[in-house]
């Protein structure tokens, strides 16, 4: 039985463009069971701007490279990326945001925007994160992902949504998109060491995945959520999806 909830208020955090934003953006339960408050890009230019604000969903640009040039920081320290992110999360705070999803967003995400959205950060990673190394570890994480389950030997990769945490798309995963089968020349082609051919085709089955999932994964996800129906519980030092 789903429990009562209100309207969930979304912040789409995202970089250069926001994969999957249209499904959302007419989703019939946008505005029932969720609505989408704003969308933060870290760019200075997003992609598709115009035709989201049509929308009626304002976009704000928090660029991230502007901000640590003003600092005479690089992308790599930390404390300014915290410093940051307090930013973004004032922000949404204003707004009255109780919902994170990230589409496309490229950064590791710290501390004041993990401490203000406990438990309610969601992100769509392009790889199957139920996938573990013989030491526990997630294998396919980070922003190469599709190309190292190429690399590794894959025969399909899936799209994963997690919980966001601490550990770089270590949080808990909710749900799998379908299987996307890696057509045999790319396989070929790593097992040659034709590196550029595996990047570019890497490239094209990340869209394919993409293009076709990322919407639907998003839409279901947050409905999950908003309706309450899935949440985070700790058990044994670990956390878990619990539905």
């Amino acid at each position: 039985m789903l429990k009562e909830s209100a309207t969930a208020r979304v912040a789409v955090l995202c970089s250069k463009r926001a994969p999957g934003l249209d499904e959302l953006l007419s989703h019939p339960q946008r505005g029932k069971l969720f609505e989408i408050s704003c969308v933060i890009t870290t760019e200075s230019h997003l992609i598709g701007q115009e035709r989201i604000e049509a929308a009626g969903v304002p976009v704000m640009t928090h660029s991230i490279r502007h901000f640590f040039e003003e600092r005479g920081a690089r992308l790599s320290d930390r404390k300014v990326r915290a410093d940051y992110d307090a930013v973004t999360a004032a922000a949404l705070r204003v707004i009255g945001v109780d919902t994170v999803l990230l589409l496309g967003y490229l950064y590791v995400l710290t501390s004041p925007m993990l401490d203000m959205f406990p438990d309610r950060i969601l992100n769509i990673h392009d790889s199957d994160l139920t996938l573990i190394r013989p030491d526990g570890s997630r294998r396919y994480t980070g922003l190469h992902s599709t190309r190292d389950a190429i690399l590794a030997g894959e025969t399909e990769t899936r799209s994963a949504v997690h919980f966001v945490t601490s550990t770089l798309d270590g949080g808990p995963v909710l749900m799998l998109s379908d299987a996307y089968p890696i057509a045999p020349f790319a396989t070929e082609a790593a097992l040659s060491a034709s590196i550029d051919i595996v990047r570019a085709y890497s490239y094209a089955h990340r869209e394919w995945m993409m293009r076709n999932e990322w919407g639907s994964l998003a839409a279901r996800s947050l409905e999950y959520l908003a309706a309450g129906i899935v949440s985070v519980e700790r058990k044994d030092d670990r956390e878990l999806v619990s539905v």
